[in-house]
């Protein structure tokens, strides 16, 4: 977790999975926890690279993203988001949803909105170290999504039949989208970084978003 929670984005679902099983450990979660632990220690040479981004200068930018349902035991979806800065990540989390979505972008609308938290402690970061005017639409943060139905849910609420059943503390998203404080936009889900923070997936896949996570465009040995 001291790895995870500093500078390894790339082990946040995998430790987030294994947290759960903290009270009562079995022979199998010892052995899933070793196979991270032989992970990092093969990619221990791995760490996140800072840069100059000339395009989105002193800009944040978000990436979240839901696994729907994918906990067979109670059917809660996994939430997944990170936020990029100079080219390399400066925060990030993987967990449990805490109530079950019953559809897609409703899971996926969670995630955003959890995302949407972050994005305004950023903000006020950003304001304090920067002196930006944190109210200026221009410094707004960009919170991509690949889900299309999530996305309209953000910026209009339209169809209530099909999100009035979301719990309110959620729907503070929508009111940080109207002032222009956070922009959602759409994303194709192969370069969705969150992803990564959602589900296990393929070597090829998880290298790919690790490089992203970590600023660079090839492996550093």
């Amino acid at each position: 977790m001291y790895a995870q929670n500093l500078c390894r984005p790339d082990i946040s679902f995998a430790v987030s999975k294994l947290s759960r099983y903290l009270n009562a450990p079995k022979t199998t979660h010892l052995k899933l926890a070793k196979r991270v632990v032989a992970y990092l220690n093969t990619t221990c040479n791995y760490g996140i690279k800072y840069s100059k981004n000339r395009i989105n200068k002193n800009k944040f930018s978000g990436y979240a993203d839901a696994d729907f349902a994918s906990d067979t035991s109670d059917r809660k979806s996994v939430s997944g988001w990170i936020f990029m800065y100079g080219n390399g990540a400066v925060s990030w989390r993987s967990l449990k949803q805490t109530c079950v979505a019953l559809s897609t972008p409703e899971a996926e609308y969670l995630s955003v909105s959890d995302a949407g938290k972050e994005a305004r402690s950023l903000r006020k970061l950003q304001s304090e170290f920067l002196n930006i005017d944190i109210n200026d639409k221009n410094n707004s943060i960009k919170i991509w999504e690949d889900n299309r139905g999530a996305e309209l849910w953000c910026r209009n609420p339209a169809q209530p039949s099909k999100s009035k059943q979301i719990d309110i503390c959620y729907h503070h998203i929508r009111d940080e989208v109207k002032k222009g404080s956070i922009v959602i936009g759409k994303i194709p889900t192969q370069h969705q970084l969150a992803d990564a923070l959602t589900k296990a997936p393929h070597r090829e896949r998880h290298h790919e978003l690790m490089l992203k996570f970590s600023g660079y465009s090839s492996p550093k040995i």
